[in-house]
């Protein structure tokens, strides 16, 4: 039917769908720009929950790997007293606890590398607000991180940690037994008597950008295995 002015209903019916529809797209609109911010926030918080896990895992590990060292460490005392007789015994042992002891550094290594990565986005993230040079960040953030970092987490996990402790080493001759084990069952680079009688002194490492080594190659030399010794 058509009015005075020469519209039909049919028009006038879409003219009032298309203005509703312009409506609710601007209604929408304000709505529709947020999409992609929040896209991202999403990603931003999976990727921050898949790091936490990562973290709380290789934690896991190291936790108990740091316990099975000390677990086993507590068997030393007694083979120390039988030496004679079971000297091939207490090599194996100590090679298990500083392998032990290895395995808890590789795991700490990646949650070292989770805490630098998460500082080193978030420095440069705030460098860049305030329109910074970021070149220099991550040699700087290097210098809290690596081998010197996981030996503290290491020593932490396990405060004065040494190969054999509580072990009665005032008698010259189980001393000289100790020494001699030791000296086999650990990497030749590592001083015997320091591994005996304190705490390993903490190395000073020179970081190097953007982080520092962590493999098994990064710590020192000497790793594979020593000749057996004879009883």
């Amino acid at each position: 039917m058509v009015n005075g002015n020469g519209i039909d209903e049919g028009f006038q019916d879409r003219l009032r769908q298309a203005e509703s529809a312009e409506r609710e797209m601007q209604r929408l609109e304000p709505l529709a720009a947020e999409a992609p911010q929040l896209r991202l926030q999403k990603a931003k918080v999976q990727k921050e929950e898949e790091r936490q896990r990562a973290k709380e895992d290789s934690l896991s590990k190291a936790r108990n790997a740091a316990q099975s060292a000390a677990d086993k460490q507590n068997r030393v005392p007694e083979l120390l007293g039988h030496a004679a007789r079971a000297v091939i015994d207490l090599y194996t042992l100590i090679k298990e606890i500083d392998s032990s002891r290895r395995q808890a550094m590789e795991a700490l290594s990646v949650a070292d590398r989770v805490d630098y990565d998460i500082e080193l986005e978030e420095g440069e993230e705030h460098e860049r607000s305030l329109d910074r040079d970021t070149r220099g960040l991550a040699y700087a953030l290097a210098a809290r991180h690596g081998d010197t970092k996981i030996k503290q987490l290491l020593e932490e996990l396990d405060p004065n940690f040494t190969m054999l402790r509580g072990c009665n080493l005032d008698e010259p001759l189980y001393r000289d037994v100790a020494n001699f084990v030791v000296r086999h069952a650990v990497p030749s680079d590592a001083p015997p008597q320091a591994l005996i009688n304190t705490p390993a002194a903490a190395v000073v490492s020179e970081p190097v950008p953007p982080y520092p080594d962590h493999s098994p190659d990064g710590l020192p030399n000497g790793l594979g295995d020593s000749d057996e010794p004879s009883a």
